[in-house]
């Protein structure tokens, strides 16, 4: 879909293993020399990946179905395949993931031979997504459309019945807290700021300084009090056995009747009950959802019931929620930075350099 070729590549033989390939993926062989094997998913785009290649070269081998043993014991480098696949890649160092977001428990079962990275391709699509989520909850030009177009052109009585509306709030002068300050958080922040906003946020291990363009910056304690003080809030930390439920009953008493809260890192760091209940009674201003608690269930075509919907609890009945279905980062351009990123660390582990956004470093030397 989305490629960008080198000006000249290697001579390229397909090798097939149990099927062809789909379309756009597939095994690239080069020849002579020694062999760079990177495991991949299916829904890796092969070509995408290797045209990003700028140091090296790369066979790349699909997951689906899985190759010959004798095959695996060759790969150095996996791209997203299934961690069960993991156990046959005995002679890997390097588990890369092709997005930001992961399960801190995934890096429990990654065997310990690998480093594991990821990359950050999202910063500026999130942090785009999050101020256009605010400018529409402050100005809701979609609802400014509706009435007036529902209100004039009358051609027959009872005629015009237009009235001037209330007044929309700026985002100038309020305050935007961001729970998990880290690359997303910096890009939310310096736009944000960008439109007269105040800043403040948390993070596990502050510095003594806050960076700019941030009011203040604090160690997690701090949560109630940003809650307390934003207008909105945003949920921006990884998903970890110490984040899940992070923001409970208790955490969001702390928040105005009129604030809004922003969840574009995973649905549970947000307790479902709580939340819901929070918003059906007002006792928040309302919520913009990007994640939910069931993963990417809308994509079960055909299914039917709670197990198939994202949350347990109708937020679409919701009527001071915002819902989109995990789409904030998803843009062209952070599509391109994904995989310029991972073929980067390709090319960082077959010439020997240091590999970039490793969450995990290897524990078995």
């Amino acid at each position: 879909f989305f490629m960008m070729a080198p000006t000249s590549l290697p001579t390229l033989v397909l090798i097939i293993l149990g099927g062809y390939p789909e379309k756009g993926k597939g095994f690239s062989l080069k020849e002579g020399g020694d062999r760079n094997v990177a495991l991949v998913s299916s829904f890796v785009d092969v070509e995408l990946l290797e045209g990003f290649l700028n140091a090296s070269e790369w066979e790349f081998v699909v997951d689906t179905p899985l190759p010959d043993p004798a095959i695996l014991s060759s790969v150095s480098a996996v791209v997203e395949s299934s961690i069960s696949n993991l156990r046959y890649t005995k002679n890997a160092t390097l588990y890369q993931y092709l997005y930001t977001g992961f399960n801190d428990s995934d890096l429990n079962t990654i065997p310990s031979h690998f480093y594991v990275a990821n990359v950050h391709q999202s910063e500026i699509s999130i942090a785009e997504y999050v101020i256009s989520a605010a400018l529409h909850w402050n100005i809701n030009i979609p609802k400014m459309d509706s009435e007036f177009r529902g209100c004039t052109w009358r051609s027959s009585p009872p005629g015009n019945t237009c009235h001037r509306l209330g007044p929309h709030k700026e985002l100038n002068g309020q305050t935007i807290g961001i729970i998990g300050y880290g690359h997303i958080g910096e890009g939310i922040a310096i736009r944000a700021a960008a439109f007269g906003m105040k800043v403040v946020a948390t993070t596990l291990h502050p510095p003594a300084t806050p960076p700019s363009p941030l009011q203040w910056l604090k160690d997690d304690s701090a949560n109630p009090e940003l809650m307390s003080v934003s207008d909105f809030v945003v949920i921006a930390c990884p998903l970890t056995s110490s984040t899940q439920g992070l923001v409970n009953t208790t955490l969001l008493k702390h928040m105005s009747q009129t604030a809004v809260i922003i969840n574009i890192a995973r649905g549970p760091i947000i307790e479902e009950l709580a939340l819901y209940n929070a918003l059906k009674n007002k006792q928040i201003g309302g919520a913009v959802l990007d994640v939910w608690w069931h993963s990417l269930a809308w994509y079960n075509t055909g299914r039917t019931g709670p197990a198939s919907w994202p949350s347990a609890y109708r937020f679409d009945k919701l009527d001071n929620v915002i819902m989109t279905p995990h789409s904030s980062s998803l843009t062209a351009q952070a599509h391109l930075e994904a995989y310029r990123e991972g073929a980067a660390n390709l090319d960082a582990l077959a010439t020997g350099r240091s590999l970039d956004n490793v969450v995990r470093n290897r524990t078995d030397v």
